[in-house]
């Protein structure tokens, strides 16, 4: 790995973060993430990392801080605190209308990723673990083991994972960008709002608006079905 690429990824690799989660939806902005995942995207603010943790240490509140931004005609969000952009409930909402990658690095080890469209799971496994191996047509842990085989990581498993991601939008979400100013919003599961923010609302309908998606833009992985699993 050249130390270009290991920059780029610094973030993912941070020995001192815990765990973190981040999703990919096409075709939504990132204050329409912020409103699928439950919290108020009317009082986001944009926060650096740094400014983002400082807020979520002095506060102490219960839940997630849920930095969102976009890369071209995707928009992201990354969850330093919580998991639950690993959920299922927070992708099959996300993926309504459109379709939504999920990456996981967990606090016990467990790392994942997840396809879902039309809130729908179509492909779900762990990086590197054959034990998670996903019901044929799975073109994304194809993808991710040619990775894996070509290219590995000395440090995580999850690179290759954010490599083949960035190829499949067309750009990457890199320690720059995580780093930088992002729409900021707290997530909370117990007490107030760190910003104040009107209660999460519990309808599976997503209030975001979708944006006209260019005839350019043809998903990778086209498969169809529901596997079942863990969270």
């Amino acid at each position: 790995m050249s130390e270009t690429t290991a920059g780029q990824w610094a973030w993912a690799e941070d020995p001192c973060l815990v765990m973190w989660c981040v999703t990919f939806t096409r075709a939504i902005t990132a204050p329409d993430v912020l409103a699928r995942y439950g919290a108020d995207p009317r009082v986001a603010r944009l926060l650096d990392r740094d400014e983002a943790n400082s807020l979520y240490a002095e506060t102490a509140q219960e839940g997630s801080m849920l930095r969102a931004g976009s890369l071209g005609m995707w928009s992201f969000c990354f969850e330093e605190h919580g998991i639950t952009s690993a959920m299922s409930g927070t992708c099959a909402t996300l993926s309504e209308g459109t379709e939504t990658l999920s990456v996981l690095r967990g606090a016990d080890g467990m790392n994942g990723f997840a396809h879902w469209r039309d809130g729908r799971r179509v492909e779900r496994f762990e990086p590197g673990m054959t034990v998670t191996k996903p019901q044929p047509p799975h073109p994304w842990w194809d993808a991710v083991e040619v990775h894996l085989a070509t290219r590995p990581s000395p440090h995580s498993r999850l690179v290759p994972v954010l490599e083949v991601v960035a190829a499949h939008i067309g750009a990457a979400l890199d320690s720059r960008t995580v780093d930088g100013p992002l729409l900021t919003a707290a997530l909370v599961t117990s007490g107030e709002s760190l910003s104040r923010s009107r209660p999460r609302t519990t309808s599976r309908r997503p209030p975001g608006r979708l944006l006209p998606s260019p005839a350019s833009v043809s998903p990778r992985a086209q498969t169809e079905g529901r596997m079942e699993g863990r969270e």
